[in-house]
């Protein structure tokens, strides 16, 4: 895709809403600042509900919660740290559904520039649960902690129609924020923010988990 883009001479852009939260480009700007010092450590979570249809076909979807959910985090780890893990160690499973892909992973990683990273990864959230899911960042520094809760903006619902509690999101729009800004980019010929590299990027730290969890069983056996 990006090959084909780049000698169509037409702009390829990857659907990485997150990086359009307000939450999210505050602690990018912390850290560019160096409001927390050096970044030491940090924990991303990305646990959601299993989606099912094609998402849980192998061949189609190329892997489970793994690859769904730990793209989005790797993403903004290189995003806001400006390096790619040389290192990448995992552990998956198959927990909370009859499924025949992964629906539980932990990614750890080190990055380039020495800092060590896990991103919680699963499928995780059962349909009582009252939201679909979360993204999460918890950064340390020399100097101070971020945690920041990307879908925080909720109201708690208590619904007897429903007969459970549910949470109602009434934060920004993150999805309407990305193709808004792609939409522009376009239009007033911009370089898109989010570009098929980095989508490339993000992609090889979850294929590198797979890469690495298959070379370990294969050690075992």
């Amino acid at each position: 895709m990006i090959d084909i883009c780049q000698e169509m001479q037409v702009q390829l852009m990857t659907a990485f809403p997150c990086r359009y939260l307000p939450s999210v480009i505050r602690v990018k700007e912390a850290l560019d600042q160096g409001e927390i010092g050096e970044v030491m450590a940090v924990k991303g979570y990305n646990r959601g509900r299993m989606p099912g249809g094609w998402f849980v076909d192998p061949v189609r979807s190329g892997g489970g919660a793994l690859l769904d959910h730990t793209v989005h985090v790797a993403d903004l780890l290189n995003w806001m740290l400006g390096v790619q893990p040389r290192v990448v160690h995992a552990e998956k499973g198959t927990l909370f559904h009859h499924i025949p892909v992964e629906d539980s992973g932990i990614v750890h990683l080190e990055f380039a520039n020495g800092v060590i990273g896990v991103i919680d990864t699963s499928w995780s959230r059962n349909p009582v649960f009252p939201y679909w899911g979360d993204v999460k960042l918890d950064i340390i520094g020399t100097q101070g902690i971020i945690r920041m809760d990307a879908f925080a903006q909720v109201n708690e619902v208590f619904s007897i129609e429903q007969g459970r509690a549910r949470y109602s999101y009434f934060g920004d729009k993150m999805d309407y924020y990305m193709l808004q800004d792609f939409v522009n980019c376009i239009l007033e010929g911009r370089p898109v923010a989010i570009t098929g590299e980095d989508g490339y990027a993000a992609a090889e730290v979850a294929l590198s988990a797979y890469d690495y969890l298959e070379r370990r069983s294969k050690s075992i056996i």
